[in-house]
């Protein structure tokens, strides 16, 4: 018997230090990420090299903040700014990115200095499609043409790379309803068939198809896309190619007719 409840009292403070060793646990402090960064803020800034774009110190902060929390981690013990850089650094051309969306979200074009804007514009990427417009009217505005072929670039890799390009700002982003969609021109059906030089695509495709230009001389118009014009009935849209549906004037419709009967008469 006493065995017994020896056995039964040392399981009761057993259960008693259980308890405690539990609320223990949740004492336990982690390293705060951002108190951190105001610690590691110009390590970082150098780091990551982004110094010469000489940002607001409390700009910087706000940019860096959710990234460098990530970088850093639940952790216990302080960890050292180089291993918390090099951890941004991982991933480089995101990163920059990252940075460069921020930076353009805080900052009114208008109001960035030219490093800062040739910083945007070199790491701009996948949203170039939204911010194509406002950066082009600025580095325009600015004279810098190097920046303009960088937009460009970074358009024909990123953006929605359109079969015409326009003749006014040169990009490759003539939308279906003929506006730019970087510069806000709007082409005329004249612009579109020149800038495609339609005609003679639709004179060559007696060749090939000639059943398809019958079909193009009779509706009065077709559908052009990336690999050319293609009557009506076969045009199925997909995902986001962009294709530009062309009316065809009485006489381009009176020159094709006149080319096919005379092929016609040929075979």
């Amino acid at each position: 018997m006493p065995r017994k409840k020896a056995e039964e009292e040392e399981r009761e403070e057993e259960e008693e230090e259980e308890p405690k060793k539990e609320k223990k646990a949740k004492k336990e402090k982690y390293v705060d990420a951002e108190k951190l960064l105001d610690e590691y803020l110009d390590e970082a800034e150098v780091g990551l090299g982004i110094s010469h774009l000489n940002l607001d110190k409390e700009l910087l902060k706000e940019i860096l903040k959710e990234p460098f929390i990530s970088a850093v981690g639940q952790v216990k013990s302080k960890p050292k700014a180089r291993t918390i850089i090099n951890r941004l650094n991982a991933s480089k051309d995101e990163m920059m990115e990252y940075l460069a969306v921020r930076i353009i979200r805080e900052v009114e074009v208008s109001k960035l200095s030219d490093d800062q804007l040739e910083f945007v514009v070199v790491n701009i990427k996948k949203p170039i499609v939204d911010l194509a417009p406002q950066l082009y009217a600025e580095v325009k505005k600015r004279g810098r043409k190097d920046l303009i072929d960088i937009l460009q670039y970074n358009w024909n890799m990123f953006g929605l790379r359109s079969p015409v390009k326009c003749p006014k700002c040169g990009f490759e982003a003539v939308m279906p309803d003929y506006s730019c969609r970087v510069c806000g021109y709007s082409l005329s059906t004249r612009e579109i068939k020149e800038a495609i030089n339609l005609m003679s695509q639709l004179e060559e495709m007696y060749s090939y198809d000639p059943e398809g230009l019958k079909e193009i001389i009779t509706s009065g118009y077709l559908i052009y896309i990336s690999t050319g014009p293609i009557p009506p009935s076969r045009f199925k849209p997909s995902g986001s190619e962009i294709y530009y549906e062309i009316t065809l004037t009485s006489q381009e419709k009176a020159q094709l007719n006149k080319l096919y009967n005379i092929h016609q008469n040929q075979v």
